[in-house]
């Protein structure tokens, strides 16, 4: 199968890539909404795709990884238990002993259960509503939607399809686990080629192995967009992302880059962040994506990573943080 046929490509090199031109153009670092806006919607559903959209996002970032019939869905934990009620719909079902794995379950079975209750539980939880202190930001009306039982994880077909209906960019993340099934890179390139959404993806994943094989893949010296994400410092950078794993961006956490050493910690500032690394990887033309940044304070995280020119800024918060970013970089004050 020449299953990257789609995407554009001169000598191994991308032309013509809208979300490689936004990150490479813009003046000010692209907002990211990390699983869409993740604060005030069920993370990973067309939901809160929509609200990042309506926020005013650059893009959103999603997770994918397949159903034991090979289906690509989007989903961040490796288990179904977090996000949805797969623990009371399949009670007593002998999966359970295995945690409810993702990849134990058909499609048609994750297709039926409810992903948007436990966003909105006065209980709270990771990642919910509560725990994020924004429960009360969320309309009455789309509060009750959420508990519907209506909200579904979606398909990789139908997100991006969704991202192509909005006319946006999507940097989707491939999951992978020690027990994930094979096969998830094709699936994934096969989904955006029927969508046709080769300009609006950026590819990116914690192993490098499958980034690097979206290239060697390649049929006919055509290869996609594609980035590595990591949690810890590299050994000259630009070096490993363009000639070792044949990347063109680097999506990096935020203490990756300082934001959690003692040196910040004590002057929180642009300078006590990683500053010369992020120049010395735009002057190899490889783009700084730095995730997950929540701090929209005047003062605060996301304006210092501004300072230091990363390209975007990944975050569960994308009204907040463009509000933040964007009203620093208009205020000659700020500087």
């Amino acid at each position: 199968m020449r299953c990257l046929d789609c995407f554009p490509c001169e000598g191994g090199k991308l032309v013509n890539n809208p979300f490689l031109e936004l990150l490479s153009e813009s003046r000010q670092p692209a907002v990211i909404a990390h699983r869409g806006c993740s604060c005030l919607a069920p993370e990973n559903t067309l939901e809160a795709a929509r609200l990042a959209h309506a926020c005013g996002a650059a893009a959103w970032e999603l997770d994918v990884q397949l159903t034991r019939d090979g289906v690509p869905v989007v989903l961040h934990d490796e288990f179904l238990v977090r996000t949805t009620d797969v623990a009371r719909r399949f009670e007593g079902d002998a999966r359970g002993s295995g945690g409810f794995r993702l990849s134990d379950f058909d499609r048609d079975e994750v297709a039926s259960l409810d992903a948007g209750s436990w966003f909105v539980q006065r209980s709270g939880g990771r990642r919910t509503a509560v725990a994020f202190g924004t429960l009360e930001r969320i309309e009455a009306d789309r509060r009750a939607f959420f508990e519907s039982g209506r909200i579904r994880i979606p398909t990789l077909v139908e997100a991006l399809a969704l991202t192509s209906e909005l006319d946006w960019l999507v940097n989707v993340e491939l999951k992978s686990f020690p027990e994930s099934p094979p096969g998830l890179v094709e699936a994934v390139v096969e989904a955006i080629r029927r969508t046709g959404t080769e300009g609006r993806v950026l590819l990116s994943s914690f192993d490098h192995r499958d980034v690097a094989r979206l290239v060697h893949m390649a049929a006919g010296g055509t290869c996609p967009p594609r980035g590595i994400l990591v949690d810890t410092p590299l050994f000259r950078p630009a070096e490993y992302i363009r000639d070792i794993v044949g990347a063109q961006t680097f999506h990096a956490s935020a203490d990756c880059l300082g934001a959690g050493s003692i040196a910040y910690r004590r002057s929180p500032s642009a300078a006590s962040l990683c500053g010369a690394e992020v120049a010395e990887l735009r002057r190899a033309s490889i783009p700084t994506l730095v995730y997950t940044v929540n701090d929209s304070r005047q003062g605060g995280l996301a304006e210092h990573l501004a300072a230091i020119g990363v390209a975007a800024i990944i975050t569960d918060d994308p009204g907040a943080v463009s509000e933040r970013i964007n009203g620093r970089l208009s205020d000659p004050e700020a500087s």
